[in-house]
């Protein structure tokens, strides 16, 4: 039986993209990671298969991808990244090149620039986490008329002309947070508050919709007092939640349904509300799981970073070099709970 990539990420425990970075020698790898792939493909016999690669690389006219995320200062697309160069890593036998950008936060002038940045450097297809904006609508209609293919990860956009969206279902997870907020409620008449990094980004706006439905129907005790928009700033957030709790006392929970946990979980302590304020979050940072092991936030809602980004650049990849359109145009991602017990 001929010995794969995938089979040697089997054994390892690691991702493709990471053997196929540890048995060409690239940048990248764990030094200890990289000499255990290379053991594990020595032991099961493992040959590469240079011929199949030259002809890879004849087969197909070299591409070119780009890749925008409003991710600076957020954790949360540390995973999201990794599977990104992951899948990247794989494209490469293709001669699928690559032009990674970032804004922080949602600023609409410097997504429209790098997405004209983009336009200008030839790319042929996008991976993309759009700010919820006509203007970025039309932008990317544009690029599709100019025969750039598009994919949106973890955020989607309306009449945009994209080919796929991969990432969470958000009103469904919204739902999720109103739920554990609602299990966790006394039955009075009760007050809390929601923070989001800014309505004008998709996955927030529908989070804030899935809340709202549910503790209508469910939870008709839960009163939301306030939104905070933080643009997941941790000082931004430190300062206004700080200033709401002073104003709001007796507020029975918090639901952080984007980032800037570090700030607001920061003013938490701070005003002494540690384990007295119900807290749930959203994704598994590392300011996340030491909060839930301290008890200061109950749950967090999760939803698979590194597939958002592995399977965004797939997708796009395989459209470019084959044509070939996903089963789906939205790929919803596994949606689950995690507590400090789960850890």
């Amino acid at each position: 039986m001929k010995i794969t990539i995938k089979k040697i990420a089997e054994v390892a425990g690691v991702s493709r993209g990471t053997v196929d970075r540890a048995l060409n020698r690239r940048k990248g790898v764990n030094p200890e990671v990289a000499r255990r792939v290379i053991e594990i493909a020595e032991q099961l016999g493992y040959q590469p298969d240079l011929a199949a690669k030259g002809l890879a690389a004849k087969r197909y006219t070299p591409k070119k991808i780009g890749i925008l995320l409003c991710s600076g200062g957020n954790p949360f697309f540390d995973e999201v990244l990794e599977g990104i160069h992951d899948a990247l890593d794989e494209l490469k036998v293709f001669e699928v090149k690559s032009s990674v950008k970032f804004t922080k936060g949602f600023d609409l002038k410097d997504q429209l620039k790098k997405l004209d940045e983009f336009r200008q450097e030839g790319i042929d297809g996008l991976v993309i986490t759009p700010v919820y904006s006509e203007l970025v609508a039309e932008k990317l209609k544009a690029m599709k008329r100019e025969g750039i293919t598009v994919v949106t990860i973890n955020t989607d956009i309306d009449d945009s002309g994209r080919l796929a969206y991969v990432g969470c279902d958000y009103v469904k997870s919204g739902k999720a947070a109103a739920g554990l907020l609602g299990m966790m409620n006394s039955g009075k008449e009760e007050r809390v508050i929601l923070v989001v990094g800014s309505q004008m980004v998709l996955a927030h706006a529908q989070r804030l919709k899935g809340i709202f439905d549910t503790l209508r129907e469910d939870y008709k005790n839960i009163r939301v007092s306030r939104i905070i928009e933080n643009n997941e700033d941790d000082e931004t957030s430190y300062q206004l939640i700080k200033e709401a709790l002073q104003e709001d006392p007796g507020l029975m929970g918090i639901c952080f349904a984007g980032a800037g946990h570090e700030g607001g979980l920061r003013a938490i302590k701070e005003l002494g509300l540690a384990g007295v304020l119900r807290v749930v979050t959203y994704d598994m940072t590392d300011v996340v799981k030491k909060n839930l092991k301290e008890n200061v936030i109950f749950a967090t809602v999760c939803q698979e970073p590194y597939k958002q980004g592995y399977l965004g650049v797939d997708i796009l990849g395989k459209y470019l070099l084959t044509r070939k359109r996903p089963a789906e145009t939205c790929v919803y991602m596994h949606i689950y709970i995690a507590t400090k017990y789960t850890l």
